[in-house]
């Protein structure tokens, strides 16, 4: 796990969004009482948010509302995070 720049997580996550490999990506604020986590599978994305909210939620990758929850989720977890953890495998 490494401590990056919020701009850089941002930048990962839609990268992420955009690639086709299976792959799990996980942030932590730095007192890690809040994390969002992405399982991105083939055609689903599943994520996980803990801390504000707690709720685990499934989108399909094909259409806008992946990004868009992701997005949501980012600024309603990390609202005022400059370095988050990151926590990113590739999953066969």
């Amino acid at each position: 796990m490494r401590e990056i720049p919020i701009k850089q997580a941002k930048a990962i996550l839609k990268r992420a969004l955009k690639g086709t490999a299976n792959q799990r990506i996980c942030l932590l604020t730095k007192k890690k009482d809040r994390s969002l986590t992405m399982a991105i599978g083939d055609e689903a994305l599943a994520l996980i948010e803990q801390g504000y909210i707690d709720d685990k939620k499934s989108y399909r990758l094909a259409g806008g509302e992946a990004k868009h929850a992701v997005t949501a989720a980012f600024k309603r977890e990390f609202p005022r995070s400059h370095q988050v953890y990151l926590s990113q495998t590739k999953e066969d």
